[in-house]
């Protein structure tokens, strides 16, 4: 047990200054702590996933709602308008071209079923915000394209999540592939987490005056997201679907009051400084785990679930270039359309997901999580590496591909569009 609490508190600490580092360099906390967690699991044999128990799952799906409510927090639908355009039609397109084409390649080369392989395009898809948005500082682009980015960002994580998590509930209940059944699970369980937590948020938002006068009152909110996590799941809807809602309902209810209940009296139209600053400590813990843990659970007794990782990466490039290339107007540089292009790593919500999926699918989720995991950690090393070169004035080929209907004036030496 002592050896068990030392090494949860050397995890954490090494979080923090892995996080440290990643703002001073493009080194994300991400590959660390994967390989702290490969070092002292596959490698040693330390540690074993089996030593965890039921507390595994438990812990992956308090992480899911943990990153799922943040997000919705932190998804400002104000700040969508400056390119909402281009940034909404990137996303849908990269979605819906790598989400197709990866399943059929799963499908097709993996063997495995087509809800399976649909589970992992749409985690494909997903870009990771928590690696993208810090990142966004660092990249010397015009603020067009900046603003691009965050909007496809942001998008294209909704995106995943609920297509994910429904392919996921159709695939665990062994339902057959149609587009009539996914129609309906995705408006059943859907339509009744969105409904209980459009019900949640008012009602907390209105009530939340008062309880921040209670003692140990931040706590409350987040015992309150678990509520509504678990009634969902109740009720039959999706936890998942309804604990993000519930969080974008509560990030811009400011925004919601203006627009359309201006009749209601809603006395705390947003959580105060302390109240963020505690999600984003319990998203901090829960992210430098949950990394450590995914890396505990990686097998390395073959080298194929390696090498169709760095594969989806050079997949996932290869189908993002024609959307980057025709969603894009002529108003942005050939230089911003490569970065676009190169900065799409997956983190911590498809980690999140293909842990869950490995759970839920006893056919075919294993694989998938392995497969996943190797895609995160080369597709952060590869986004750094081809966004630093760009930057410097390399890859030109990337730079001449994006001139169909991309702008095509000279980008200048880094760092002078910023």
């Amino acid at each position: 047990m002592t050896t068990a609490i030392l090494f949860i508190g050397g995890v954490l600490f090494l979080g923090q200054v892995f996080s440290s580092l990643f703002e001073k360099t493009r080194l994300p906390d991400v590959l660390p702590l994967m390989l702290l967690g490969l070092l002292i699991g596959p490698v040693s044999g330390w540690v074993h996933p089996a030593d965890f128990g039921r507390a595994g799952e438990v812990f992956t799906t308090l992480a899911l709602i943990v990153v799922l409510f943040h997000s919705g927090v932190n998804f400002k639908l104000l700040s969508l308008r400056g390119a909402m355009g281009q940034g909404a039609l990137l996303a849908t397109a990269a979605f819906a071209v790598i989400c197709s084409c990866v399943a059929g390649l799963a499908h097709g080369l993996m063997g495995l079923p087509w809800l399976v392989a649909l589970v992992m395009g749409a985690i494909l898809a997903d870009n990771s915000t928590a690696i993208i948005i810090p990142l966004l500082d660092k990249l010397h682009m015009t603020p067009k394209a900046k603003t691009v980015l965050f909007v496809e960002t942001n998008i294209v994580g909704v995106y995943s999540i609920v297509f994910a998590l429904a392919f996921l509930g159709a695939a665990a209940k062994g339902d057959s592939l149609s587009a009539r059944g996914l129609a309906l699970t995705v408006l059943q369980s859907g339509g009744i987490g969105v409904g209980l937590s459009v019900i949640a948020g008012m009602f907390w938002m209105c009530v939340l005056h008062r309880v921040r006068g209670l003692e140990n009152a931040i706590s409350l909110t987040f015992a309150f997201v678990l509520l509504v996590y678990g009634l969902s799941e109740l009720a039959g809807g999706d936890g998942a679907i309804a604990t993000l809602v519930f969080g974008i309902l509560a990030g811009n209810m400011r925004l919601m009051k203006r627009l359309w209940l201006k009749k209601f009296h809603l006395p705390a139209l947003a959580f105060n400084r302390a109240e963020k600053s505690f999600f984003e400590e319990i998203e901090f813990i829960f992210k430098t785990l949950f990394f450590v843990y995914m890396g505990i659970c990686l097998r390395v007794g073959s080298v194929w679930p390696v090498l169709g990782g760095l594969a989806l990466v050079g997949v996932k490039l290869l189908l993002r270039a024609p959307c980057v290339n025709f969603c894009l107007s002529a108003g942005v540089s050939r230089r911003d359309c490569a970065l676009l292009w190169a900065t799409c790593p997956n983190g911590l919500v498809s980690a999140v997901l293909a842990a869950m999926a490995a759970q839920q699918l006893p056919q075919g989720g294993a694989a998938l999580q392995d497969v996943i995991s190797a895609l995160i950690f080369f597709s952060v090393i590869v986004t750094g590496l081809m966004s630093l070169r760009i930057e410097k004035g390399g890859l030109l080929w990337a730079g001449r591909f994006f001139s169909r209907h991309a702008g095509t004036e000279p980008a200048g030496p880094p760092g002078a569009q910023n």
